[in-house]
């Protein structure tokens, strides 16, 4: 059997969380994010967004203050398929989204070493 080589450069850290996307096509909505990386998340979406379309990520983990903003991007469309511990079928389809760059919320100030 062959096994495919693994393509992530950063490991994933597998937590559920909200996250806000904007762009033309949808406006501003939640989603729910499965996990991130360093370049990108996975994002429950029943209908997904076109792919290399490009949004704006809003997200804040659960007892953290710092909230983070970034650019990014459709790189995927995913469609999983599995048993839960009923043994019912059940399934999940979303989007890859990687990172562009992470940028400053609106309106907010910039910390002054960013300044310089």
């Amino acid at each position: 059997m062959d096994v495919t080589p693994e393509r992530r450069n950063s490991q994933r850290i597998d937590k559920v969380f909200r996250v806000l996307l904007s762009c033309d096509e949808l406006g501003d909505r939640w989603y729910i994010a499965r996990n991130i990386s360093e370049g990108g998340m996975f994002v429950e979406m029943h209908e997904p967004l076109p792919l290399n379309t490009k949004i704006i990520v809003r997200f804040q983990f659960p007892g953290d203050d710092a909230a983070m903003c970034a650019m990014a991007r459709v790189r995927n469309h995913y469609y999983f398929q599995f048993s839960d511990d009923a043994g019912e079928l059940q399934s999940l389809c979303g989007v890859g989204l990687r990172f562009l760059r992470f940028i400053p919320e609106a309106g907010a100030t910039l910390p002054q070493e960013r300044l310089h």
